[in-house]
């Protein structure tokens, strides 16, 4: 069994830089002697529940704290999966996952609880974890570096968020991949602004923690706090999204100091890049392409973007890119078709979905729906994607979603759902609604609907009314109808 997982350097770095800042979480700062420490004293904690499974599912109810990092390195080194639940998912995505996934245990914190509407029985406060010490004595990493430890969400088409399964080994490899790209190493300070739920946030977390670098928790985005930050030289990596950024391009001082800023997500924006670039004029911008279920696919340097400003870079090392037609054959460069990736940083599949997995995970690589070229250089252009999937605020939102939630409402007689370009969110949600009949109240009862049945990204940020919409000749909806005169129906 191969121990060099997830986890096995917390032990050497207590030991060989005890008093190294691990994590800083407002005024508090964690050693890695401490952290090291916390995660083997839950690790005692988890193993009174053990029950003799290979593996145990454990799922994460706790928001941006220092402990949902210790206690995601003490499930990972005890060869165990973590499951990180969204708190801004609704009650019933909760429990539709929670269903799904079937946790042994179910681990939560004061602050998660309050910050959700829901709860579920049997869960086990980490508070109590942390406050009853039974040990702190170093356990020998268990994990088999091509088996899971981590189980995250990425948005379906069907509307309920597909779990999508990763092992030791895929992270592993991209942080080697990523450290040669940006140049960043254990003496960097890392900054994700994000929630830890998500993988963005998440993998710069656990990539700075297993490199022995220092990683700022934030409870949430604060664009005037993150850029005091990196004004003071106090985080020298941010990974963010485009929204994100936009809020730092913003600020009205100049930042001297050289900071690695790394955009992923969606498209970052040709206005957005300039204003970036005015505040963090000494700075290096990376893009990178990539999705929860592909880690690094493609990258995008400065220069890069100077010269191919619409592209997302070329292809990280370990990473192989073919565009093919629906047939499966090879395109020619500078030929659209969908996107397939092989490389060594893919996720294992879905959980409980062979089906889905099978359509990702093809003989020619991972395809997840995107379509584009590759020019003579190697440099990938997207060019758009299967379905009609939405990108707002680094986020993915399938329309689908939200028109079946919306048609819950007796008084909507038929909804469509698009995203539109917008230069703070990348795209803005709104709904065209045909009303069954007009009434002063509809639109504050949907909001309200809404409100209780979607996360609020997903939430259409705008609400159009529409007398009649275009159909096909089979019935549907003409989407590509509205989208292409998208100003007559947003009037």
């Amino acid at each position: 069994m191969n121990k060099i997982g997830i986890g096995y350097n917390t032990a050497r770095f207590a030991s060989n830089q005890p008093h190294q800042t691990a994590i800083i979480f407002g005024e508090h700062h964690i050693t890695y002697r401490e952290f090291h420490q916390h995660v083997c004293q839950i690790q005692h904690h988890l193993l009174t529940y053990e029950n003799h499974k290979d593996q145990h599912k454990v799922a994460l109810l706790i928001g941006n704290e220092p402990v949902f990092l210790e206690l995601f390195f003490a499930i990972a080194k005890l060869g165990w999966i973590a499951i990180p639940f969204d708190p801004k998912w609704s009650e019933q995505e909760a429990v539709q996952i929670m269903n799904n996934v079937q946790p042994d245990l179910i681990i939560t914190s004061e602050q998660f609880t309050k910050d959700v509407p829901y709860h579920f029985t049997s869960t086990l406060p980490i508070e109590n974890m942390k406050e009853t010490i039974i040990n702190t004595v170093d356990i020998p990493p268990a994990h088999n570096i091509n088996k899971p430890f981590y189980v995250g969400f990425t948005s379906g088409s069907t509307g309920i968020p597909k779990g999508f399964i990763r092992n030791h080994q895929s992270w592993l490899t991209s942080f080697s991949a990523g450290e040669k790209v940006f140049q960043y190493n254990q003496n960097d300070r890392i900054i994700a602004p994000g929630p830890l739920s998500h993988s963005l946030s998440l993998y710069a977390a656990v990539h700075a923690i297993h490199s022995g670098a220092t990683f700022y928790v934030t409870r949430s985005f604060s664009a005037r706090s993150t850029y005091d930050l990196l004004n003071a030289s106090k985080a020298t990596v941010i990974y963010a999204v485009p929204t994100m950024l936009n809020g730092l391009a913003k600020q009205p001082h100049t930042v001297k100091q050289k900071v690695t800023i790394l955009s992923s997500g969606s498209k970052l924006e040709p206005a957005i890049r300039k204003s970036l670039k005015k505040v963090f004029p000494t700075s290096d911008v990376y893009e990178y392409y990539g999705a929860s279920e592909l880690s690094f696919v493609t990258y995008a340097t400065e220069q890069i973007m100077a010269t191919y400003p619409h592209s997302v870079g070329m292809p990280f090392p370990g990473v192989q890119i073919t565009i093919r037609n629906d047939a499966g054959e090879p395109l020619s460069t500078n030929q659209v078709g969908a996107i397939y990736i092989e490389s060594p940083f893919l996720f294992n599949g879905y959980v409980h979905n062979p089906g889905a997995t099978k359509e990702v995970l093809t003989q020619h690589g991972a395809n997840i729906g995107d379509l584009g070229s590759m020019n003579e250089e190697g440099i990938l252009t997207i060019v758009g994607r299967k379905e009609n999937m939405i990108i707002t605020g680094g986020l993915n939102v399938y329309p689908e979603e939200i028109e079946n939630v919306i048609k819950q409402s007796n008084d909507v007689k038929d909804v469509v759902v698009l995203g539109i370009d917008n230069a703070h969110w990348g795209q803005k949600v709104i709904a065209i609604i045909q009303w069954k009949e007009k009434d002063t109240t509809a639109y504050k009862k949907i909001r309200r609907h809404c409100k209780s049945h979607l996360s609020i990204y997903k939430r259409p940020r705008k609400y159009y009314m529409v007398e009649e919409f275009p159909y096909t000749s089979t019935g549907k909806i003409a989407r590509q109808e509205i989208e292409s005169n998208i100003a007559r129906w947003i009037k």
